[in-house]
Parts: C-alpha cells; sequence; structure tokens
C-alpha cells in the first residue's frame, strides 16, 4: 500500500522538482543578464536561445543526482533539516557535473557565475516549495480528499507498526478507521477504536465504508484468516496482507513473481538497481573527467617515480569486494620493485596482526612514495 502511493508521490515530486529547476535556471539567467556590463559580471549578454542546452542538460543531470541522493523515498524518518541539507550535497553534485558535460558538449558560453546563481536558487527553491508540497498534500488527506479508509486486523506489535508509520505519514493519505481484535478488546488509550473480532469483519465491511483491510497478525494466526480474506475479495476491498514472516533486524524485504508465485526477498546488499545503474554511470562521467583534468598531474607522478626508483609505475593488487567477488586494485607504486618478495626478510618488524602487514617506517617505501602515501596521492590511478 505505501509502494503504490510512494510511486504517485515520487511522480509529483519528479515534475515539482523539474518545475523548480525550471525556475531557478530562468531566473538565474535573467538575474545574471541584469548585473552584466556592471563590476559583477563584465561577459557580454547570451540570447536565452542558446542556454536551452544547458537548460535540458540540467532538467535530466539534477533529477538524476536527486534520485541517487534518496530524495525521491517519501516513506522516511529524515527531517526537514536533513532532506534540505541531502538537496544541498546533491545540488553541488549536479552542478559540477552540469559544468563538467557543457564543457564536454563544447558549450563554451556557459557562465560560471549562471551555474553558481542557479545552484542557490535550487538549494532556496527546492527545500520551499517541497515542504508547501507536502503539507499541502497532508491538509487535503486530513480534510478526507482522496484518503482511503484503511481497516487493520491485529492489534499486536506487528499492527501497532502499521499504525504509527501510516500515522506518522498523512501525506500518504491512509486514514486508519480502527482494529480488528481477536478478543475484542477496546483500548481506552488508543486513539483509534477496536471495532470489533473477525467474525464482525462482515458487519463492519457492510455499515462502514472500508477501502482497505491490513491484516497484520503473526503467521501462525494467518491460516485462522482465509475466510475473512476471501470475504474481502468478494466485495471488492483491497486486502494488504503483512509480510512479516520472522523477524529480521538489517535485511530489507521485497515481494518478488515468478509465474504467479510470490516470492520475499531479504537482502542486505544495495537497494535501487536502477539508482545503481545511474550511479554508475555518473562514476564512470565523473572519472572520465578527472582523469582529463588530472592527466598533467598523472605524468609528474609517473616521472618522479620513474626517477625515484626502477620498476613499474604502477602498483597492482587483487582485493576483496562485495559477496567475496575479486577485483584489481590499481595504485601508484610508493614501494621499491618486488617489494613484496622482501617481505619474509622483515616480517618480525610487522607492527599488526592477522593478514594485515604494516611497518611504521617500512624500509621498502621510496622517497617519492612516502610523499603519495601521506597526501594519499598514490590513490588516484583508481579512477582509471
Amino acid at each position: 500500500m505505501l509502494k503504490d502511493r510512494s510511486k504517485q508521490l515520487l511522480w509529483l515530486f519528479l515534475v515539482v522538482d523539474s518545475i523548480s529547476i525550471i525556475m531557478a535556471f530562468i531566473s538565474a539567467y535573467y538575474i545574471r543578464q541584469g548585473f552584466t556590463g556592471t563590476r559583477l559580471f563584465y561577459n557580454p549578454p547570451v540570447p536565452f536561445i542558446m542556454y536551452l542546452p544547458v537548460l535540458v542538460l540540467v532538467i535530466i543531470v539534477f533529477p538524476c543526482v536527486f534520485f541517487i541522493s534518496g530524495l525521491y523515498q517519501p516513506i522516511r524518518s529524515i527531517s526537514y533539516l536533513k532532506e534540505i541539507l541531502n538537496i544541498l550535497k546533491a545540488s553541488i553534485l549536479g552542478v559540477f557535473l552540469t559544468f563538467a558535460l557543457a564543457f564536454c558538449l563544447k558549450l563554451g558560453f556557459v557562465s560560471r557565475s549562471l551555474l553558481f546563481l542557479f545552484w542557490f536558487l535550487i538549494t532556496l527553491y527546492l527545500p520551499i516549495i517541497r515542504i508547501i508540497l507536502r503539507y499541502f498534500l497532508a491538509s487535503l488527506y486530513l480534510k478526507g480528499y482522496n484518503s482511503q479508509q484503511v481497516l487493520i486486523v491485529g492489534k499486536g506489535e506487528l499492527a501497532e507498526k502499521i499504525s504509527f508509520t501510516l500515522n506518522k505519514h498523512p501525506e500518504l493519505g491512509f486514514h486508519i478507521i480502527g482494529f480488528i481484535d481477536e478478543e475484542g478488546n477496546s483500548d481506552k488509550a488508543s486513539r483509534v477504536q477496536t471495532m470489533g473480532k473477525i467474525n464482525d469483519i462482515p458487519d463492519i465491511l457492510h455499515e462502514t465504508i472500508v477501502d482497505e483491510v491490513v491484516f497484520a497478525v503473526p503467521i501462525e494466526d494467518c491460516e485462522r484468516m482465509t475466510e475473512a480474506i476471501k470475504l474481502c475479495e468478494v466485495e471488492g476491498i483491497r486486502v494488504r496482507i503483512v509480510a512479516d514472516l520472522f523477524e529480521r533486524t538489517i535485511a530489507r524485504a521485497k515481494i518478488d513473481d515468478i509465474d504467479g508465485i510470490p516470492i520475499i526477498t531479504l537482502e542486505t546488499g544495495p537497494a535501487q538497481e536502477l539508482a545503481l545503474a545511474v550511479k554508475r554511470v555518473l562514476d564512470v562521467i565523473v572519472s572520465f573527467l578527472s582523469l582529463i583534468i588530472l592527466s598533467p598531474l598523472f605524468v609528474i607522478i609517473a616521472l618522479l617515480i620513474k626517477i625515484d626508483s626502477p620498476g613499474h609505475i604502477f602498483f597492482r593488487q587483487e582485493r576483496m569486494g562485495q559477496n567475496g567477488r575479486r577485483f584489481k586494485l590499481l595504485k601508484f607504486r610508493s614501494m621499491i620493485d618486488g617489494a613484496e618478495g622482501l617481505q619474509t626478510n622483515i616480517q618480525g618488524l610487522n607492527e599488526a596482526s592477522g593478514p594485515v602487514f604494516k611497518i611504521k617506517n617500512d624500509p621498502r617505501i621510496t622517497m617519492v612514495g612516502r610523499f603519495l602515501r601521506k597526501t594519499s596521492l598514490d590513490e588516484l590511478p583508481q579512477f582509471i
């Protein structure tokens, strides 16, 4: 149920963000043009039509960056302040990528001051518009506009968790009308009434407007709910079953469908395959641009390594990644050539335990290598 509403809100926020991006870009352009010829900006004015490709670029880049930064996840408990900080960080990355792509596309007329103004305005517009939208949606749903009347079957910890989550997010538009408790006990401390027992569901469905019924009961009680679930299906009422079959502390759960067979998947790895794919594309773009910008530094470091000691420029080592996958790590060589073969001769100087070998003043480190390690410049080849 949350997933359906989340998708609707995702598209709504995507549209609102796109409008905010267009507003911020147009505002930045005209503010920049208004100060052209003053002490602030000396460059001659550029017609807005020339900036249309840049506008298209930011409309594509910024939502992608926002998506990766988690700004399109309406079901979350982060505060407005943290959301604003996420917008700030994401917009900085978005401006950097826009400027880099404009450079690659040879859009030399793009003004850095305009992009700075755009960044300032987008970090101003976006939080304000998002907060207004959230309050507007919440007020509409609280007044009953397009809200879904939800009946929760269960009064245990699971049912209370569902109730708390739905009440915490009024912008999703779910209104809990009551609980069904097997014991039929009414909890006076609860803001939502207990409407009866399982056997009372037929009468409740006929006497009360119910859009959805959520079965939040332990797995051992699910079999007793079969008749109630069938009744909801006959009445055309949407049924939700909380798939918390066993306790989990870290793993995320998602339900897949394989030829009509529902399968619950628990995973602790990165979520959102699309987000990972977009992130990979952006990583490649940033790495490519970084290699172009840092290429003179690469040449200087390579020459210093060669002058300091004979051997290869790069050092390759096999490392273990996610789920035991092996990959090759590439660094600038900071030790004398063949340093690994000399490790047995100085094994007694090892200051670390386990598989890690570490010496404070390792004699195998070259003079240039010591500087590279201290400044972390030996890590630069990882952009390759």
